[in-house]
């Protein structure tokens, strides 16, 4: 499965809009936030990127897990709900339009969201806690 790759390549931190897979493989039921991780050139086209994207939702954001994080709704991160981010639950997807949608409303059409504000500490706090939980569960993370 390969779709058409989205160009430009995002950036750490960025949230995207991405069909996260609910069996490896397969594209989800809907589109959903995902946290950038990681970014890699595709091994099928050079101008093209694999990302390393988290699992994200707004239920349940009161209980939060070793390996997760959650981030207030605001217009610089283009969450509308409070969003629980699972670092355990990672995928390594193709930047297409097969794995990431256009965000609904937004011009140009394009799957970034918005961004986490690495410069606020209570951020950058709470995503180097959840890295460090998840690496913990996780080998190779």
């Amino acid at each position: 499965m390969s779709g058409l790759y989205w160009k430009p390549r995002p950036r750490l931190g960025d949230i995207v809009e991405c069909c996260f897979p609910q069996q490896v493989g397969v594209p989800g039921p809907k589109n959903r936030p995902a946290l950038v991780l990681q970014i890699e050139e595709a091994n099928d086209d050079p101008s093209g990127s694999v990302l390393v994207v988290a699992y994200a939702t707004s239920q349940n954001t009161s209980m939060v897990y070793p390996g997760e994080f959650v981030i207030e709704a605001s217009e610089k991160t283009g969450l509308t709900k409070a969003t629980k981010f699972d670092l355990v639950n990672h995928h390594r997807l193709p930047f297409d339009d097969v794995w990431f949608a256009p965000v609904p409303g937004k011009t140009p059409r394009y799957p970034r969201r918005g961004r986490l504000d690495l410069q606020d500490g209570a951020v950058k706090r709470k995503l180097q806690s959840a890295i460090l939980e998840a690496r913990s569960q996780l080998k190779g993370f």
